[in-house]
């Protein structure tokens, strides 16, 4: 038992340095977005998503992401699909997919930070400044 006990903590900590070196493996899951204000250039919010007035979901594996965005009634409101790259703090995306045509090709890039099930992430996107906070659900 002891052994087994030995082993495992050695695994769990090898993961968590794997991790720790692998900042992709962090952000791989399943996110939901909680919370998300945009701002224009003078600074002034000209828009705001808090409790779950607007639901998105975004899922990512090593190299992809995909998300979904629907209202309250369950109406579909916008989805894409496309690449990312996170190193460090840099975040940035690459829409090849998506329901609103303007928006392919574009790349997006934001500085971002995770603490255990939070993923927060800043930066412009056509013109506007945005904030915005995911919680993984898996």
């Amino acid at each position: 038992m002891k052994k087994i006990l030995t082993l495992m903590a050695i695994a769990i900590l090898a993961l968590s340095q794997w991790v720790n070196a692998n900042p992709k493996a962090t952000l791989t899951g399943t996110w939901e977005l909680e919370y998300a204000i945009y701002k224009n250039q003078k600074n002034e919010v000209v828009g705001e998503i808090k409790d779950k007035s607007t639901l998105s979901r975004k899922i990512l594996s090593e190299q992809h992401f995909a998300f979904i965005t629907w209202d309250k009634s369950g109406k579909f409101t916008v989805a894409a699909s496309g690449t990312y790259t996170f190193k460090g703090e840099n975040y940035s995306e690459t829409i090849d997919v998506t329901s609103e045509a303007r928006l392919v090709g574009k790349t997006y890039h934001f500085n971002g930070a995770i603490k255990k099930d939070l993923w927060i992430h800043k930066g412009m996107e056509d013109g506007i400044l945005i904030e915005e906070h995911w919680r993984r659900v898996h």
